[in-house]
């Protein structure tokens, strides 16, 4: 079977994608499915995870995946399928470049598969990048880097899988860093139900959003780690948390009061959970090394 990419791909219009490839009893329509990117112009970080934790999903299920592209020398191809292929997205699905000489470019880190035990090395990573994009010391992005890590304990608590898409991209006109991760596990709102068994899933993503809520027999953090990516980034940064896992999305914004919270529950199903993080460059503060250590 063929399917086709929406020509803007978002984390809004992801949908029909899903819908096409997953039928209503989460299993795959298909043996064999071929990917279509000739509509495709426009594709975000959001987007990129979207799309390779849905590979993923489909690979776990022994499903045959094809990707047809557009024509050389097309608009599409000439920006779309340059800008995946400088994401290392066609070398990690079809072991090729489709564009000459790709390269990274420096405002993004290629889309990676991370497993929790290799996160430190990725944080190293992503520290040492985002430094050097906005000018600043690493050791200013020391809550940064803390709270990005709490994604990785929210996999680790939630996926069964223990590994997440990932993809970072700095917009230094808008002064954001978008950081889009996904994994293909079971998803938040079924491992909270296991304390709470009436919560929908909208329901059950805020409730594992709160402080010291946790769905592990083991207190290792307490639920602690989206409770503090959220007011890490939001609260603290300005910035914004979205997360969408199976049918749930909790929107996380700055308010007047601190927090606002928008839970809301989707027609739309996502295989795993999805999170998307949003940070305010020009909120984060240069601090020097003697500054760290000053008395």
């Amino acid at each position: 079977m063929e399917v086709f990419l929406p020509a803007r791909f978002t984390r809004n219009t992801m949908y029909s994608l899903l819908e096409s490839v997953i039928d209503h009893d989460l299993h795959p329509r298909g043996s064999r499915i071929d990917f279509n990117f000739k509509n495709l112009i426009f594709i975000e970080p959001a987007g990129i995870t979207i799309l390779s934790n849905l590979f993923e999903w489909l690979d776990k299920r022994g499903v045959e995946t094809n990707i047809v592209c557009p024509s050389i020398g097309s608009p599409a191809y000439n920006k779309v399928i340059k800008f995946l292929d400088d994401s290392s997205f066609f070398q990690r699905y079809i072991q090729q470049n489709l564009t000459r000489s790709p390269s990274r470019r420096p405002t993004t880190l290629p889309l990676m598969l991370v497993a929790y035990e290799e996160s430190y090395q990725w944080l190293e990573r992503f520290t040492f990048w985002l430094s050097n994009q906005i000018g600043i010391t690493t050791e200013s992005l020391v809550n940064i880097r803390m709270c990005v890590g709490e994604i990785f304990n929210n996999i680790n608590d939630h996926a069964r899988e223990k590994i997440g898409c990932i993809f970072a991209q700095h917009y230094p006109k808008r002064k954001e860093i978008k950081i889009a991760i996904s994994d293909f596990g079971i998803g938040i709102p079924d491992n909270i139900r296991r304390i709470s068994p009436s919560l929908q899933d909208h329901e059950a993503i805020e409730m594992a959003s709160n402080e010291g809520v946790t769905s592990k027999t083991s207190p290792r953090n307490l639920g602690a780690g989206l409770h503090t990516l959220i007011e890490n980034v939001v609260n603290d940064n300005g910035g914004s948390v979205y997360i969408h896992s199976n049918y749930g999305i909790l929107s996380c914004v700055r308010g007047h009061n601190g927090v606002t919270k928008i839970p809301k529950l989707e027609h739309g199903f996502y295989p795993g959970t999805f999170l998307e993080i949003v940070l305010r460059t020009d909120n984060i503060k240069n601090i020097s090394l003697e500054e760290e250590f000053e008395w």
